[in-house]
């Protein structure tokens, strides 16, 4: 940067420059100059009654010593200083004084200069070097599950059902595409009949290969699970084997039934994840790609007051790559009750199913958030809900890439999305527990009443998931930009104090019984002036400064936040509460640490001013300020924080499972057609 860029023009799209000019317009004519003006002239009168007192001493001195303007008065530096006081408070055209015009062109002209190109390098640099957010995909094992039982299902019913002419094509492995309506986007379904459901995804215009790709993906799992499912069809056909978990182990030892399942959905689970997650990350890549762009361009344009749009830019984005990765599909579920005469067998291979899951994910040791979806069909009531929260949030935090080489603000945002989804999954997993709780067999077992019982006791961690979620991905994105805000706001507050005050410190040019033009009284209006001029590039320099160290803290929190808190537990199972806790007590510190750091926008030119001895009147209390401003807006908002889930459903009409159907023979054998 040239010495003469600090004094170019800056652009007429510039924030801070049109704020410049709202506080002293080009023309020099406004309401607010004419009331200078009249201060300005009081002032002026003041400024000549005393250099009239200051000429009759100096008169009175060179007459006693013999020598002009007496020993007292310098006799260059004491006529000069007085002509240029008086030259500054003086008004002129539109009512302002040449002090105003000179503090404008000296002083503003090159902060606005500094601070925009300050903000501009750092944003071009990380517009080349900014690693895009990535994506986690939740519930891949889940996916794969559902398919399991959409497949077994129909292959079961056809194989049982064919000699009675029940004959239901399989859909195609792509699925069917349904062209959307005006405002609404393509859909792809796979549709296993009536009785046997269906599954569908949307096709996202905006993302056609994002669409594609998933669309790819569950393709090829559907064509290795069929083959899978006819093995349960074959087996199952004759409805004469009873499903217990002894019998499905024993079925697999014999290989009767396919082994491996609980891995083989687990790998297909994860590559179907990470599938996904890589055509998530392209689409954000594509977009933040734009986004930056645009930045750097706003910063070119807008100036250094854009600075803490970065942040929340990357919450937008991260909304978006979340949505995509997260989406859940339309199902319709199995339904056994229309299977007429071979309702049985479909409901044995189904509830076999489940049995060799648990088991062999009991033999192979697997982790409780792969296969989470196996149990949750009959589980109690609370897992129901809570598992879906559990399960998105054990893939997330599974899948967290190390902060060190990603953007930390970036991932806290994503994080934050993935709680909220997580959250809302369990809301309607909750709804879903109330209709199927809502009907007259469950109210003559007292299933209603147990069910609103535990939906309380679930809304408290939905609630408490939905505000973590909420903190990360909305409130501490926006803490930059408030401290950038409160630091701009600080500074045109300055520039007003130094349009009057500078009027006060023009008197002080008059006095001429100091040795130097510049003295001790005019110096301390000075150094005042000097830390107007820093305060802008002093708030961007301390914006990208606590940009670096805010990422050295999280890389350093996330690193010792595993060991510090689950280390605690004594050896004890650490399970939703605990992750709750945990994420709470993360939240908080992150917090602190956003407020600390981020609070330098608005502390430091001030703090600065101690090392110059210039006195300063703040109270360094704007991050108190913002912290109590951004809890009040979250306190407000979680009046309607969801978990406020209905305690009373719509009747469910159809019949359960009944246990008392088929042989008692506890046994699978090879069915025979």
């Amino acid at each position: 940067m040239m010495i003469y860029d600090l004094f170019a023009e800056p652009s007429a799209t510039n924030l801070a420059w049109q704020w410049v000019n709202v506080i002293l317009p080009s023309d020099m004519t406004s309401p607010w100059g004419r009331a200078l003006s009249v201060f300005a002239s009081t002032l002026t009168l003041i400024a000549v009654n005393i250099i009239a007192w200051t000429t009759i001493q100096g008169i009175v001195q060179s007459a006693y010593t013999g020598k002009v303007l007496g020993e007292r008065f310098h006799q260059i530096w004491a006529p000069l200083r007085v002509v240029f006081g008086l030259g500054l408070i003086m008004p002129i055209a539109g009512g302002f004084s040449p002090i105003h015009e000179a503090i404008k062109q000296i002083v503003l002209r090159p902060a606005v200069n500094i601070a925009d190109a300050t903000w501009l390098a750092f944003v071009e640099t990380v517009a080349k070097d900014g690693t895009p957010i990535v994506a986690a995909s939740a519930g891949g094992s889940g996916l794969v599950f559902d398919l399991v039982e959409h497949e077994i299902c129909l292959a079961v019913a056809k194989a049982a059902g064919e000699p009675w002419g029940y004959n239901i094509p399989s859909p195609a492995t792509s699925g069917e595409l349904h062209s959307g309506g005006l405002f609404s986007n393509p859909t792809v379904t796979w549709s296993y009949g009536r009785d046997c459901g269906s599954m569908s995804y949307t096709l996202p215009k905006d993302q056609p290969k994002f669409a594609e790709t998933r669309r790819a993906a569950i393709a090829g799992l559907v064509m290795t699970l069929r083959v899978k499912a006819a093995t349960y069809g074959s087996t199952f056909q004759d409805g004469k084997s009873i499903p217990t978990p002894e019998a499905a182990m024993n079925a697999v030892t014999q290989s009767i039934l396919p082994a491996g399942l609980a891995a083989d959905i687990r790998t297909a689970g994860a590559a179907y994840d990470k599938a996904i997650s890589i055509a998530a990350a392209a689409e954000a890549s594509k977009v933040e790609s734009d986004s930056r762009s645009k930045l750097v361009e706003a910063a070119r344009e807008q100036g250094w007051m854009n600075a803490g749009s970065y942040w929340r830019s990357l919450s937008q984005i991260s909304e978006l790559t979340v949505a995509l990765a997260t989406e859940k599909p339309e199902r319709t579920a199995p339904r056994l009750d229309q299977l007429a005469s071979f309702a049985t067998p479909v409901r044995n291979a189904l509830d076999t199913l489940r049995y060799q899951i648990s088991g062999e994910q009991l033999q192979a040791s697997l982790t409780s958030d792969d296969l989470a979806a196996a149990g949750d069909a009959s589980a109690d009531f609370l897992t129901k809900i809570l598992g879906p929260m559990t399960r998105n949030l054990g893939d997330w935090l599974s899948s967290s890439p190390d902060a060190s080489k990603t953007d930390p603000m970036g991932d806290i945002i994503s994080g934050g999305h993935v709680m909220i989804a997580a959250a809302g999954s369990a809301i309607v997993a909750g709804g879903a527990v109330m209709v199927a709780s809502s009907n007259w067999f469950a109210d003559a077992m007292g299933a209603g009443g147990a069910a609103s019982w535990l939906l309380d006791w679930s809304k408290l961690a939905i609630g408490a998931l939905w505000l973590i979620g909420a903190m990360r991905a909305y409130v501490l994105p926006m803490i930059p930009f408030l401290f950038v805000m409160i630091a701009a706001i600080t500074w045109a507050a300055a520039i007003l104090e130094a349009m009057i005050a500078s009027l006060l410190w023009g008197l002080a040019f008059l006095r001429m019984d100091n040795g130097d033009f510049i003295a001790q009284g005019q110096r301390q209006g000075l150094m005042l002036l000097f830390n107007v001029a820093l305060r802008p590039v002093l708030a961007v320099l301390a914006l990208c400064g606590a940009y670096l160290l805010f990422a050295v803290t999280v890389s350093t929190l996330n690193a010792l936040w595993p060991t510090a808190f689950y280390g605690q537990t004594g050896g004890h199972i650490a399970g939703l509460s605990g992750l709750v806790v945990s994420l709470a007590l993360q939240t908080f510190i992150l917090w602190t640490v956003c407020i600390k750091l981020f609070g330098l926008i608005a502390n430091l030119p001030d703090r600065v001013g101690t090392w110059l001895d210039v006195s300063s009147n703040a109270h360094y209390g704007e991050a108190g300020h913002v912290g109590g401003m951004a809890a009040g807006a979250v306190a407000l908002a979680s009046r309607g924080t969801p978990g406020a889930i209905p305690t009373k459903g719509l009747t469910k009409v159809g019949s359960g499972f009944d246990d008392g159907e088929g042989p008692n023979r506890a046994s699978i054998s090879k069915g025979k057609p």
